[in-house]
């Protein structure tokens, strides 16, 4: 899959939605993000990973590139339940199908949770591989953190992936985020005082 026609479709979609949204007021709005991560993983290159969410009442849409693996796009469709309240908490399940340098079926389940100053998010999917089941894996990415003042937040992390192979069957760090208006900033370091230490910077944008 072309990356600059897949990035362009994503820069694209909160507009296509927002022109959506003007056209049939009578309809609750779309709501989800755009999302760019930057692997820097010492002595190599820098990965970029890209993910585009959106949801409409019930409806998770959802697409991925280079999460899986390299030059490998996914696409997901879920079904969310969402409580709210002092203690909110929204559960999607999701389906999906992996294409690119890694092609299989995609079941998940993503949620989280916010109470006080707290807040916890969990994505995990396992891949059923088409190319036989010795190259089915279990993709995880969990989150807690706590906010620390009005548009700071830290917390702890952990990850399972494909990008970046090391000793550890799961890899665990801290981070930091910051929200100025619509953007999210976050930097990750994940496997800190080991020699299998990395990095990741995040920026989003929410509609």
């Amino acid at each position: 899959m072309n990356l600059k026609l897949f990035c362009f479709a994503l820069i694209a979609l909160p507009g296509v939605l927002h022109a959506q949204q003007t056209q049939d007021s009578t309809e609750k709005s779309w709501t989800g993000f755009v999302e760019a991560d930057y692997y820097f993983i010492p002595a190599d290159e820098i990965h970029p990973t890209i993910t585009a969410s959106v949801d409409h009442k019930a409806l998770h849409l959802e697409a991925r590139y280079n999460y899986e693996d390299f030059n490998t796009a996914s696409f997901h469709v879920g079904y969310s339940w969402q409580k709210d309240g002092d203690f909110s908490v929204t559960a999607t399940a999701t389906g999906g199908i992996a294409v690119g340098l890694s092609n299989g079926i995609l079941p998940g389940f993503e949620c989280s949770a916010d109470y006080s100053k707290l807040s916890f998010y969990s994505e995990n999917e396992y891949m059923f591989a088409f190319n036989g089941k010795e190259n089915n894996f279990f993709y995880s990415w969990t989150q807690l953190s706590a906010s620390i003042f009005k548009n700071v937040s830290v917390g702890v992390s952990a990850e399972t992936l494909k990008l970046y192979k090391t000793k550890f069957d799961v890899q665990k760090g801290v981070y930091a985020e910051y929200a100025a208006g619509k953007f999210l900033f976050d930097v990750y370091y994940f496997n800190p005082f080991s020699q299998y230490n990395y990095v990741v910077g995040s920026v989003a944008f929410n509609f």
